[in-house]
């Protein structure tokens, strides 16, 4: 079961982000076998103007909000 992230900047469209995750679990289905609905593609939208990079905590959790990204998780089926 296949979970691929991206991380790009603010500014890209709802059809932009459709494309981009029907295209990337298309892929990973087919190279890796599995049914595409087995594919997880996450985006974040990522401020610019923020320095970059993964923050977590003292437990090793990750906070991607820590780090001016807003995570949403697309699947097959997903709204986006």
């Amino acid at each position: 079961m296949p979970v691929i992230t991206i991380d790009w900047w603010q500014g890209n469209d709802q059809e932009r982000r459709t494309n981009l995750a029907s295209e990337l679990a298309a892929t990973a289905s087919r190279v890796t076998g599995c049914p595409i609905d087995d594919v997880t593609v996450i985006v974040r939208d990522c401020d610019p103007g923020h320095p970059y990079g993964q923050q977590e905590d003292s437990s090793g959790t990750a906070h991607p909000e820590a780090n001016g990204c807003d995570e949403m998780r697309l699947g097959q089926g997903s709204p986006w």
